[in-house]
């Protein structure tokens, strides 16, 4: 029987697999060749307002993203900056990453998640209502979740 956990981790809302890597171009082309994954879109990400462990720290990275059914494929990689993708890189090396949902309401999820005793390492709030939030999920288990909020998703 499912426990009382954070609503927003139902199954159905599961978005996104992530996983950090140190070259995109290196996994692309392996995942690409190897596996058949693809075709990747790749984007350049600057995230100037970013916090991290709730102060205000901004990167810049890659992020290449494939479909996978329902579920996208993230790979992520940093270019500059103090991530929690930079801290798993150097105590774990590559690997899965996070595990992202899509909610509605972000503010209201992360409180959720907070009574639970999980906090928000990292995350972004814009202006047009998107955002994320990565939580400490990973002390169990490996891997952190993310709680993703799209612009038409606003409550």
């Amino acid at each position: 029987m499912p426990g009382q956990g954070i609503p927003s981790f139902d199954p159905s809302n599961l978005c996104q697999i992530a996983i950090v890597v140190k070259s995109i171009d290196a996994t692309v082309k392996f995942y690409t060749e190897v596996f058949g994954i693809g075709p990747f879109e790749i984007r350049e990400v600057d995230f100037p307002n970013a916090t991290y462990y709730g102060r205000k720290a901004g990167y810049r990275g890659k992020r290449a993203f494939a479909k996978l059914g329902p579920v996208t494929l993230e790979l992520i990689e940093l270019i500059e900056g103090k991530t929690v993708h930079d801290d798993f890189l150097k105590e774990k090396g590559e690997g899965l990453h996070h595990i992202g949902f899509l909610v509605k309401d972000l503010k209201k999820c992360e409180g959720e998640a907070e009574k639970l005793g999980l906090k928000v390492v990292q995350g972004i709030k814009r202006e047009d209502g998107s955002g994320f939030a990565y939580l400490d999920s990973d002390r169990i288990g490996g891997a952190m979740f993310e709680l993703i909020q799209r612009p038409t998703q606003k409550s």
